[in-house]
């Protein structure tokens, strides 16, 4: 089954990953980072994290890759309205990187391994382009971690269904718990893993996001012609999403892990 990003790529998905930062983001990973470093950020989207990390690297180089020209351009015009130079944006894929070995310093990516049906092929190619003693940093949600009051059934049947959509499009959900063990079996060392989490506040942010991605699966999925489920359930789950959303105490927290290895 070829794989699908299960978020896409419209204005709802594409606004919702650029409200990521670095400092939110990827705070797990600067410490490892310097001034002058050559870094590669796969699956770098709208780009709102990789200008974060190359200031950080200023004045070394980020290349952000993404498989998506939608993403790529977003990412490049942002990169020239803030006056971020030391950026450039390419269309490519993680299991063939269009660079020679032994090419970057560090290599990042963030929500993009719980997309892959095959990690362990894409973590080779980061190590083939890492130099020896160059560090990778990856960061994916655990959809088993989250922590959701109140919980009302409409809620868990849209939140099942969502994980649902990531498995058939060939993803995994539940990957961060495993990202420790993906590292040491392509022959990363010295590895560090973490764990956080993301605290939505308003927590409409994310269940708009929600909302509008199990409606769209009627189209994006071909969920109803499939018979996964019906346009009866999907406006359930979607209204009872926003009607949650409006609750006083509503409280949404998403669980990230992360790791770091080292190319030995």
């Amino acid at each position: 089954m070829p794989e699908k990003y299960t978020p896409g790529y419209s204005s709802n998905a594409t606004n919702f990953m650029a409200n990521r930062s670095v400092d939110t983001h990827a705070a797990f990973f600067t410490p490892y980072l310097r001034p002058g470093m050559k870094l590669l950020d796969c699956g770098c989207g709208p780009g709102a994290i990789a200008l974060g990390l190359a200031r950080v690297i200023a004045p070394g180089t980020l290349i952000g890759i993404d498989r998506e020209i939608s993403q790529i351009r977003i990412a490049a015009e942002s990169a020239f309205k803030q006056g971020v130079n030391n950026t450039n944006f390419l269309e490519g894929n993680i299991y063939a990187l269009p660079f020679p070995d032994d090419s970057f310093d560090a290599i990042f990516s963030h929500a993009l391994f719980e997309h892959l049906q095959e990690p362990v092929q894409a973590l080779r190619e980061l190590c083939r382009v890492l130099k020896p003693g160059g560090i990778v940093g990856l960061r994916s949600p655990d959809w088993d971690g989250c922590l959701i009051a109140p919980f009302p059934p409409e809620l868990d049947r849209a939140i099942t269904y969502y994980k649902w959509l990531h498995e058939e499009n060939s993803g995994n959900p539940y990957v961060g718990r495993e990202l420790r063990a993906l590292l040491r079996e392509t022959g990363f060392i010295n590895i560090k893993a973490s764990a956080s989490y993301q605290c939505y506040e308003p927590v409409s942010a994310i269940a708009e996001y929600l909302a509008l991605r199990i409606e769209d699966s009627a189209k994006e999925d071909q969920a109803v012609e499939k018979g996964w489920t019906d346009e009866i359930s999907l406006t359930a789950m979607s209204n009872g999403l926003r009607e949650w959303s409006q609750h006083p105490d509503g409280f949404f927290a998403q669980a990230w892990c992360e790791v770091v290895g080292e190319k030995g």
